[in-house]
C-alpha cells in the first residue's frame, strides 16, 4: 500500500528544473561523479538529459547547450576524472564476479557508451588472469542462482534441468559451458 509520501506530485506541483549554466553543469557532472563511476558517453548522457528536461521547461534550444556539455566531457577526460579504460575494467572485474557471460557483459558495457574495442581489451586483460573465465562466471551465476549442484532440492522433473539449461543460457552462456557448470562443484 502505497502512502502519500510514495506519489509523485502532479507536474503541475514538481519543482521547475533549474536554468541551464556552465557552472550549474560543472557542478552536476562533478556531483554525478563522486557518486557513481562512469563512461564519458554516459556522462555526456545524463548532462544532456538535465539539459534536455530544462531546455523544454524554460522554452530554451538544447543545441546552445551540447556544446558546453562536449567541452565539459573532454575537459574532465583530459584531466583524467574520466577514464573509460580504466571504467571498463573495473566493470568487467565486478560483473565477472557477479557470474555475468562475456556476452552479458558486452550488451551492458556498450549501452553504457563504451565500443566494443574497449570491452574486449577489457575482458582479455581481466580474463588472463583465471584458467577458464567463461566457465568460473557460470558456476558463479549458477551458485547465486542455486542452479545444479547448489540447488536446495533433488531433481524430480528431467524438465527441470532443461529450465536450469535454459537459465544459463539466457545468461549468455554457451549450452557446454552451461552443462559443465550444472554438473561440477568446482569452487571457481
Amino acid at each position: 500500500m502505497l502512502s502519500h509520501m510514495d506519489k509523485k506530485p502532479p507536474p503541475s506541483e514538481r519543482k521547475a528544473p533549474k536554468k541551464i549554466s556552465k557552472k550549474y553543469l560543472e557542478n552536476a557532472a562533478l556531483y554525478y561523479l563522486q557518486r557513481y563511476a562512469t563512461s564519458a558517453e554516459n556522462l555526456k548522457r545524463v548532462l544532456m538529459r538535465k539539459v534536455r528536461k530544462s531546455c523544454a521547461f524554460h522554452q530554451v534550444p538544447v543545441e546552445d547547450f551540447a556544446p558546453l556539455v562536449d567541452e565539459l566531457v573532454t575537459r574532465y577526460t583530459a584531466s583524467g576524472l574520466l577514464d573509460d579504460s580504466v571504467f571498463a575494467r573495473a566493470r568487467v572485474t565486478s560483473l565477472r564476479r557477479q557470474g555475468l557471460s562475456k556476452q552479458a557483459i558486452m550488451a551492458r558495457l556498450q549501452a553504457k557508451g563504451l565500443s566494443k574495442a574497449q570491452i574486449e581489451s577489457a575482458l582479455r586483460l581481466v580474463d588472463e588472469e583465471q584458467e577458464d573465465p567463461e566457465m568460473a562466471a557460470a558456476l558463479a551465476c549458477a551458485r547465486r542462482k542455486k542452479l545444479g549442484p547448489w540447488r536446495k532440492t533433488p531433481l524430480t522433473d528431467p524438465k527441470d534441468r532443461q529450465k536450469e539449461l535454459a537459465a544459463l543460457g539466457r545468461a549468455g552462456f554457451s549450452y557446454e559451458i552451461a552443462r559443465r557448470a550444472l554438473e561440477d562443484k568446482e569452487e571457481d
